[in-house]
């Protein structure tokens, strides 16, 4: 699989891959259901990330913590404190 998707990004190789539609993955009948729920996932995700960013923003910027300590201090969290202080890090450069 490594290797196909390699060929594809660095030579340009057309996949027979065909993305699904919405139809052919939920029934018509079900796709309010669906959306809705996709609306409130996305929400979730959303509220999450904000959560996160505030508590990297304050550690950083009003704790004058360092990632390591921070990383540390909430380390189930650390993919997105990652993201988020390289993020404000090139957010201050600017």
């Amino acid at each position: 699989m490594k290797d196909l998707i390699k060929d594809v990004h660095e030579n340009g190789v057309k996949s027979d891959y065909k993305e699904p539609k919405l139809y052919d993955v939920v029934p018509k009948e079900e796709i309010a259901e669906f959306e809705e729920v996709m609306r409130e996932i996305i929400a979730d995700i959303v509220s999450e990330a904000s959560d996160v960013a505030c508590w990297v923003y304050v550690q950083k910027y009003v704790k004058h913590k360092p990632l390591d300590d921070m990383l540390q201090e909430w380390s189930e969290a650390s993919q997105f404190i990652l993201a988020m202080d390289t993020w404000f890090e090139r957010l201050m450069a600017d």
